[in-house]
């Protein structure tokens, strides 16, 4: 797996260049850099604060639900507590349209 495509990906789509994603990261932007063509891979705590910068999961920006799987496979109670931050950003953004609409009639 190309982590690296993946980070550069989720900080695009969140219309990011490299130096506002690593000072909200709070790393320096070769470090990023590094991150996105697989020079090296950050740590936990890097991810974490990328996914929030990115508001995408942890799991989601690793490509292919590692996180989720194995926690499931600890917890089977895991998946019941577990939501993406993209099915929660599009079900208020679906929210906020139905209200829009009810407002202008």
């Amino acid at each position: 797996m190309d982590f690296g495509k993946s980070f550069k990906h989720y900080r695009q789509k969140a219309g990011l260049t490299q130096k506002e994603a690593a000072d909200l990261i709070g790393i320096k932007d070769y470090q990023l850099g590094n991150y996105e063509t697989n020079r090296s891979q950050p740590s936990l705590e890097i991810l974490v604060k990328m996914s929030k910068v990115y508001l995408v999961s942890v799991d989601k920006m690793l490509g292919n639900n590692l996180l989720r799987n194995k926690m499931e496979k600890e917890n089977p109670e895991y998946s019941k507590d577990y939501v993406d931050i993209n099915e929660i950003l599009k079900s208020l953004s679906e929210y906020v349209e139905q209200v829009n609409k009810k407002n202008k009639q």
